[in-house]
């Protein structure tokens, strides 16, 4: 009888828990990959304002020098944030790899914490 009420209560909120440890780990996924794409989008911003700059640069009668000098400080820094960028899909990939390993191990206990709640039900219904 003691243990059908712990069982009854201790089993939703342990599922209770669970959803909400998912739920959690989902919402921040989502986060970061808004963050992400907002990367992104200001990246592709910076590009546009670096070739329009090129352009006003040209009309303001630079020598080749000093413009070839420029795209080079330019190419330098894109390539920069490319390696960052891609560093932090890296580490997405890794956090979210080691994310659906928690979430599967969770399902797991969890499914393991019902069989043993059944196997105590059978061994409780056979004593009696």
């Amino acid at each position: 009888m003691v243990t059908a009420i712990v069982t009854g209560v201790v089993g939703p909120l342990l599922g209770g828990l669970i959803s909400l440890a998912i739920w959690q780990a989902k919402k921040n996924s989502d986060q970061i990959q808004d963050g992400l794409s907002n990367l992104h989008a200001c990246m592709h911003e910076v590009s546009t304002k670096v070739d329009d700059l090129s352009i006003d640069v040209v009309k303001n009668y630079c020598t080749k020098d000093e413009i070839s000098k420029h795209i080079g400080r330019e190419e330098d820094w894109q390539d920069m944030q490319h390696l960052a960028l891609k560093e932090l899909r890296q580490e997405m990939n890794n956090t979210t790899t080691r994310l659906s390993h928690d979430i599967s191990e969770m399902k797991d206990m969890q499914w393991q914490i019902r069989i043993d709640q059944l196997e105590i039900k059978k061994q409780l219904e056979s004593e009696d």
